[in-house]
């Protein structure tokens, strides 16, 4: 009984001060007898009362913090931050982060502007420098602290992160640019006594590499920290936390809905269970209601924004990504559980990205379109990267692996058991497609996904690659996709750029039919990818009127006027091909469609390809941009994760 009643008086001699300094009492008056220093130091030895501080400080309205209670903020930011480095105190420095955490959290949810941080915890703008350096100071420091306690290293460190994803793009986020905090960071992710806080240091790391990442990038050192990094230890440990984040969001999806490639047992036992008469009418769902992933991905996919920032501007980081992957011909170590039950980092963002990709459009959020987008580009980042195709072009070590998202119809193809990794990237492309042609069209990120396709087009033929794959999924979504801008482009509700998409999508079936001979796995897979641009040659005739109701009289740009000129030389090809080939099925007087594929593929294996070109053998420019407006989502998820 002792216990629970002295936990009780300390909490509430806790809420009795606190409440008093809101109430306007000053520290001598509470304290009678005793100086403002020792009034602190008691009041710092409580530990604090989490859920009385944040309902306390939510309910205050924002002209209060700025007015009756902004000397009492600036005295309670200033003394934690003063407790905070004192490296002899123990429970008062614990406790004072613990506050300044709480604080900073919800003063800075109450939508202030950015003079208004500095004088809530200022006083004085011209004041803030000190201030909030003094704060900079004080995590680095414990950050950087080998002696300094793990959970108080762990406590600054998530203090760092409410910090920077509440301040967002603000200007009071500067100071973090002020005091290089990358060397702690490091120190955090790599020494073996807090390399388990990896997840979190990352993540502070990516945010503040987007601190006004449009217009400052020159002037960030952690940029400029991430390009020039050689610590393949720090992207090892990166890759090892993102794993476990990613493979948990990939679980999050798979336990709202089990999908699962049936196998024999698994069809038997569901068959036994269906006769069972109280399971008749339990039937599972094959394409479960939209609303139920309305609330995916999970917050821990924001790791996967760490994995893009080294990837898009650290070369060295795509070599670390594929050291990863088990080779084929390599066995599991003996008692090595964790490969068998986690698969490698490039492969988690496979599977990850097929289930975003999915279900990007489930919700009206921007939150999962802003996930969509960032996965796509990571896909594009890895399409371009050499290294990354070479290893991902080889047939995978396992088909337990890849596993990609099977809750939407219609249903992928059921893969090959070894398969290589590129097909799951295509599949993933295949999904976009499919599932999120809205009249709210996403159209960058649609750029984005056909800038993939044509990346892995071009680097199979360049390498003379002929890749097992099922290529007919691609060429009816691409397909689609025309049809459905051809068709719903007065009701598309966008923000400019049609135009482009359709003149990249164009590109990418030029590409196809120019280099076919040079990628697909057999003649029949070619002479399936003519017959579908002949089956389709109403839909691409349309792409004619659609360029030219969409091209501006006169380009802003030289760039703008050869991608028009080069996407109408481009269609005159494909719509040359679909017509000859129309002349002979018409001259033939086919009756259904296996005759018109026969005929096709004869006439192809007797004349060859017609109007087959060449293509120049340049490499086309990379097109993976940064993802600058993904930070605001980063921000919110990872708010959301701290304590």
């Amino acid at each position: 009984m002792n216990a629970p009643h002295s936990s009780w008086t300390v909490s509430s001699r806790y809420v009795t001060v606190i409440s008093k300094l809101f109430q306007g009492l000053s520290p001598v008056q509470i304290s009678l007898g005793r100086d403002e220093q020792h009034f602190w130091q008691e009041l710092l030895s409580l530990e604090p009362d989490r859920a009385f501080l944040t309902r306390l400080l939510t309910t205050l309205p924002k002209d209060e913090c700025l007015s009756t209670h902004k000397l009492l903020f600036h005295a309670l930011f200033t003394v934690c931050l003063s407790f905070a480095a004192d490296r002899k105190g123990k429970d008062t420095r614990t406790h004072a982060v613990d506050m300044l955490s709480i604080m900073l959290r919800t003063v800075l949810a109450k939508n202030l502007a950015g003079w208004e941080v500095m004088e809530i915890f200022a006083v004085e703008v011209n004041d803030a420098d000190r201030v909030f350096m003094e704060f900079v100071g004080m995590i680095a420091d414990v950050l950087g602290d080998d002696k300094a306690p793990e959970s108080l290293r762990h406590r600054v460190l998530q203090l760092a992160v409410v910090f920077t994803c509440s301040i967002g793009q603000l200007s009071p986020g500067a100071y973090l640019l002020r005091r290089d905090l990358f060397p702690s960071i490091v120190k955090v992710i790599t020494s073996p006594d807090t390399q388990r806080f990896t997840f979190e240091a990352s993540l502070l790391l990516s945010i503040l590499a987007n601190f006004h990442k449009s217009d400052a990038a020159k002037l960030n050192p952690y940029l400029q920290r991430i390009r020039d990094t050689q610590d393949t230890v720090l992207m090892r440990k990166i890759c090892w936390a993102a794993t476990f984040a990613l493979d948990a969001a990939v679980k999050a999806y798979q336990e709202i809905s089990d999908d699962s490639i049936p196998t024999f047992a698994k069809s038997i036992g569901a068959l036994l269970t269906s006769l069972r008469p109280d399971r008749a009418l339990a039937v599972q769902s094959i394409d479960p209601p939209r609303e139920l992933f309305r609330n995916q991905p999970i917050e821990a996919t924001v790791s996967l924004l760490s994995v893009f920032e080294f990837l898009y501007f650290n070369p060295l980081f795509a070599q670390v990504l594929m050291d990863a992957i088990p080779s084929p011909d390599n066995k599991p170590a003996p008692g090595s559980k964790q490969s068998a039950q986690v698969p490698p980092l490039a492969y988690n963002i496979l599977s990850l990205s097929s289930y975003v990709l999915t279900h990007a459009s489930s919700s009206p959020s921007p939150r999962t379109l802003a996930y969509g987008n960032l996965a796509l580009n990571t896909l594009l980042v890895m399409s371009e990267n050499t290294h990354i195709m070479t290893v991902f072009c080889k047939p995978a070590s396992s088909k337990e692996a890849i596993r990609l998202c099977r809750q939407r119809l219609p249903l992928l193809p059921v893969p090959s058991p070894t398969r290589a990794p590129v097909c799951a990237l295509l599949d993933c492309c295949v999904l976009w497609l499919r599932h999120n042609l809205h009249k709210r069209l996403e159209v960058s990120t649609f750029i984005s996904c056909v800038w993939t396709c044509h990346r892995v087009i071009w680097y199979l033929q360049k390498e003379r690659m002929r890749l097992e794959y099922d290529w007919l999924e691609l060429w009816k979504a691409v397909v689609d996709l025309l049809g459905f801008l051809s068709g719903k482009l007065d009701s598309l509700v966008t923000t400019g750029g049609v135009e482009r998409l359709v003149q990249e999508t164009i590109r990418l079936l030029d590409l196809a039919l120019r280099r076919g001979d040079l990628f697909f796995p057999t003649p029949s897979a070619l002479h399936e990818f003519i017959y579908e641009v002949v089956r389709s040659s109403a839909v691409i005739r349309k792409q004619t009127f659609l360029l030219q109701s969409l091209e501006k009289p006169s380009p802003a740009d030289y760039r703008a006027s050869l991608r028009s000129d080069t996407a109408f030389k481009a269609l005159g090809r494909i719509m040359s091909t679909a017509a000859y080939y129309e002349e002979k099925l018409s001259s033939a007087s086919t009756h259904n469609a296996k005759d018109a594929f026969r005929i096709v593929s004869k006439d192809i294996e007797q004349n060859g390809l017609h109007n087959a070109h060449d293509v120049d053998d340049t490499d086309p420019p990379k097109h993976a941009d940064d993802v600058v407006g993904f930070i605001r989502v980063a921000c919110t998820d990872g708010l959301a994760l701290m304590p």
